[in-house]
């Protein structure tokens, strides 16, 4: 079933469920730690469908845009991070040709977890920097009792009495329960994206140098993340896991290493490439050129942030930590290749041409390209062209119709034009002779006028 923004309207109807307890800490660490990535307006989303009043019933989706202030398309958007972050699971049904979807809150991962979370992680790194992050991680550490503390706590069986035949057979209704509950999944679950990072190849690479490429197979996860956020290759990759690497433990750091990526690409690294896709515009002609074919290979070789650069070098300006967060929150989508977003971004950059991508843009073309589900390069530059021809069918229909259209004549009531034929009747033409006197009285006063200036 095709899913986008315009499948909604204020009138569709939705219920809410809740799959997980949440606590007064699932609040704090959705303030803290989800909010710099979802954004205010998701978190406000969830908090929304969290309070809904009898949230179990079914309720039209114009409360929510009213209670937020937001339009469907927001709406979409937020839904779309919650989504991705695990905070919230979309099913949708139809009956009766009336649709209907069911929003699922899951509880924020504890702090612990979340850090340990390599994609959060990674991502809030991004967002807040180094100095932001290493204060909500220490915010997060377990207090461990002091070495002069003794710990003097009680366990279960100390304070209760339990009988053990009743533990080597547990009751029927311990069992039904437990497998009732573990049917579930027990916390949000963020999806890792595919990619084609050839990790035998930086095992290869890695023989080389100290780093036990074994001990890495814990951190599989957190490679790929900063590979697809990043475009890291395989020599770049094992250089920053060389780094975040302790030379007399040989232990690696997973903590170390993100920060390692991140002051990297902030630093703009000169070991990236830097090559030219900004050719010429593509030409609505049937033949492609070769300034184009040009563009598209470049799109399809490079990845988003490097293309990023590229082309920012070229026009003589730089990558802002706000474009930053735009192509990685478009990389985190999963719903295009390397190559359609590139061709986005060159879109915007150099056919619009503005000087710095624009979210609420290239969320709207998202949407558009997502609907007609371009899945290529080649695909995308047909839905240029559209929209430039789009972008002109508007104006000269205007032009149109201003030109056909019937001029409408207003009519003033009597009310309003009885003072102006009264104040035209009361203004009688003046005579030759009333004329002479007039004139004459203009020129005595503008002689005595002249008398006082002389003297």
């Amino acid at each position: 079933m095709e899913d986008s923004w315009h499948q909604l309207t204020p009138r569709t109807g939705f219920v809410v469920r809740l799959a997980d307890r949440v606590t007064d800490q699932s609040w704090q660490t959705l303030t803290q730690l989800y909010q710099p990535i979802i954004g205010p307006v998701a978190a406000a989303l969830y908090s929304s469908l969290f309070w809904l009043p009898e949230r179990e019933q079914l309720h039209r989706h114009g409360r929510l845009l009213a209670g937020l202030g937001i339009d469907l398309e927001h709406l979409y958007a937020a839904r779309l991070r919650l989504e991705a972050t695990g905070l919230l699971t979309t099913t949708v049904k139809t009956a009766n040709d009336l649709t209907t979807f069911c929003y699922t809150l899951r509880a924020p991962l504890t702090p612990a977890r979340f850090f340990n979370d390599d994609l959060l992680s990674v991502q809030l790194l991004g967002v807040l920097g180094e100095e932001s992050y290493q204060t909500l991680l220490a915010t997060a550490t377990v207090v461990t009792p002091a070495a002069d503390e003794q710990d003097i706590t009680k366990n279960f069986l100390e304070v209760f009495h339990v009988d053990g035949h009743e533990l080597s057979q547990l009751p029927a209704a311990v069992t039904a329960g437990r497998h009732q509950i573990t049917a579930k999944p027990a916390e949000p679950a963020v999806d890792s994206p595919a990619t084609d990072f050839d990790f035998h190849l930086l095992g290869e690479i890695l023989k080389r140098s100290y780093v036990d490429a074994q001990a890495l197979q814990p951190y599989r996860e957190l490679l790929v993340t900063e590979h697809v956020t990043y475009g890291l290759d395989e020599p770049t990759m094992a250089r920053y896991i060389g780094e975040a690497t302790d030379l007399a433990t040989n232990a690696f750091d997973p903590e170390r290493f993100k920060r390692v990526v991140a002051r990297h690409f902030e630093q703009q690294h000169p070991g990236q490439p830097v090559q030219s896709p900004a050719s010429p515009t593509p030409t609505p002609a049937a033949v492609k050129s070769t300034a184009e074919q040009t563009v598209l290979q470049m799109a399809s070789q490079m990845t988003p942030a490097n293309f990023l650069e590229a082309i920012k070098q070229q026009t003589g300006g730089f990558v802002t930590s706000g474009e930053q967060r735009i192509i990685r929150d478009l990389v985190g989508r999963q719903l295009f290749s390397q190559g359609v977003l590139n061709m986005m971004v060159y879109h915007v950059l150099v056919d619009e041409e503005r000087p710095t991508l624009n979210k609420a843009l290239l969320d709207t073309i998202a949407n558009d390209w997502s609907q007609s589900k371009v899945a290529t390069p080649q695909q995308a530059v047909v839905k240029i062209r559209e929209r430039q021809q789009a972008a002109k069918q508007p104006r000269s229909r205007a032009t149109g119709s201003r030109r056909n259209a019937t001029t409408v004549k207003e009519t003033l009531p009597e009310w309003a034009k009885a003072p102006a034929a009264t104040k035209a009747a009361k203004q009688p033409q003046l005579s030759d002779q009333q004329k002479q006197k007039l004139n004459a009285r203009i020129a005595r006063f503008k002689q005595r006028r002249s008398g006082k200036e002389d003297s």
